[in-house]
């Protein structure tokens, strides 16, 4: 099962990209011409051709007639992020709030365009790799597609988990892991272990709708704390909210928040894991999407810092790998056992050959390899949508800059409300989530999250130019 080589023009183009991304090559700079390229790379005129056509696709350079080609300016770059919570953090029973609404029917509707959940492009990932590998262990070991996966899970896919946990800056073993059914279940189960009802959780504000949800049926209420759309939540904020609050846990995305895109520094996760074990107060960390940053090496996850187990790390390879495969784990520190017994009553076991696949994938598939692609497509998609919401939006919007994942948080004009544009987009056709969804105490009422995991084309295109025009509508 040979990877299929990367092409030598897409190698240039990438090698190109680096360099305006780096500010080598600035906005209105000349990039070489096509023969120079071709002498100073040692290829062919066609293939550095190809290598500059990529990079017109991606919205980096631009021809101009008779002069060559230049780096373009990108008007994305110059629109600023959105703004934090105007919120002060008070506590809230989510007794207004319906987390859910219709997306989840959205997402199974092929007529929307799917702006709306963030849902990553199936053609992206390795569907037939992984169909593969699964029907070579059922042919093999039929007797394992039928047996109970028991808690804690498959050990060879936690022994996988274990050798990758080194790429996150920690060093888990193999025993600390439990499998759970996606990363919802073992957020759901971190939350069980460490709560019970009427409990107060910290929160981040905005924060991932399927956490407000969780929150609300399990009877939890949450204590919103702002967040800055690039750094996530600031360890001050968080301490004076909780002096004045008392908090069982505190649940939070630090790379690459759901919806923001922000990055927790590594000081501030320094700062608030001193904060919460000081207090004994438990910390559930979701780094689903830590595995996608588009340059650079993966964040360290808050779990690197934890020396005394107060961190219950919680993920799933639905971002990356095969979200319908539904595998998840837990590394749940002190709570181990705990998150052991819940596990055992509430689903009993998970799917023997979906985990087995994916440890095998893993282990031979070219993981690493694969999530370099990943990540550099995602990188464009998010390029390209960026400017081609500055185009078509109405003026003053806020937008973010994520490093990683592929969703947008945006920020619409005051008059905007997310809820009448999600109706209107919905039936011009359209799939977007709203931002009150995100926020436990009702706010973000002129904010959407777009999603950007799906491969750019003239039906998204047309689609992000109608919800511009909609969004114009209601700002007007």
């Amino acid at each position: 099962m040979r990877s299929i080589p990367e092409p030598i023009y897409q190698k240039l183009a990438n090698l190109l990209e680096d360099m305006i991304r780096s500010q080598s090559l600035r906005p209105g700079d000349r990039v070489p011409s096509v023969r120079q390229f071709s002498r100073q790379q040692r290829v062919s005129v066609p293939t550095a051709l190809n290598a500059f056509a990529t990079l017109e696709t991606r919205g980096l350079i631009e021809a101009r007639p008779k002069s060559g080609f230049y780096v373009r300016a990108r008007q994305a770059d110059l629109v600023r992020e959105p703004k934090g919570s105007e919120f002060p953090a008070r506590v809230t029973d989510f007794a207004d709030v319906d987390p859910l609404v219709s997306l989840l029917a959205d997402h199974s509707n092929p007529k929307l365009v799917p702006l709306g959940a963030a849902q990553p492009n199936a053609a992206l990932l390795p569907a037939e790799k992984l169909a593969r590998i699964l029907g070579v262990i059922a042919r093999r070991h039929p007797e394992l597609g039928i047996g109970y996966d028991m808690p804690p899970g498959s050990e060879t896919l936690r022994r996988e988990l274990a050798r990758r946990s080194l790429e996150w800056g920690c060093s888990i073993r193999t025993d600390d892991f439990i499998v759970t059914n996606g990363g919802t279940e073992a957020i759901s189960l971190a939350l069980r272990a460490t709560c019970k009802p009427g409990d107060t959780v910290a929160v981040e504000s905005p924060t991932y709708y399927g956490l407000v949800g969780m929150l609300r049926e399990l009877g939890l209420n949450a204590l919103p704390v702002s967040t800055d759309s690039s750094h996530g939540m600031d360890p001050d904020v968080l301490q004076k909210a909780i002096r004045r609050t008392r908090i069982s846990a505190c649940a939070l995305i630090p790379n690459f928040n759901n919806p923001t895109g922000s990055l927790m520094p590594d000081e501030n996760k320094k700062r608030i894991l001193e904060l919460m074990a000081a207090r004994k107060i438990p910390i559930i960390e979701d780094d689903i999407y830590g595995d996608l940053n588009h340059e650079g090496a993966r964040p360290r996850c808050l779990k690197a810092f934890d020396r005394d187990g107060t961190v219950l790390l919680c993920s799933s390879f639905s971002k990356t790998l095969a979200p319908g495969y539904r595998v998840g784990y837990i590394a749940a520190g002190r709570w181990h056992r705990s998150v052991m017994s819940l596990k055992a009553h509430s689903s009993l076991a998970c799917a023997t050959l979906p985990s087995l696949a994916i440890a095998e994938f893993l282990r031979n598939g070219g993981y690493n390899r694969y999530l370099r692609s990943l990540r550099q497509a995602y990188r464009h998609q998010v390029v390209q949508m960026r400017e081609a919401i500055v185009e078509t939006f109405p003026k003053g919007i806020g937008l973010s800059r994520p490093k990683g994942s592929f969703i947008l948080w945006c920020e619409l004009p005051k008059k905007v409300n997310s809820m009448e544009l999600f109706k209107r987009a919905q039936a011009a056709g359209i799939s977007i989530t709203p931002g009150t969804l995100f926020s436990p105490q009702g706010g973000h009422q002129n904010f959407i999250r777009i999603n950007c995991g799906h491969s750019w084309n003239a039906r998204i295109e047309r689609s992000v130019g109608i919800l511009g025009h909609l969004a114009s509508q209601l700002a007007s």
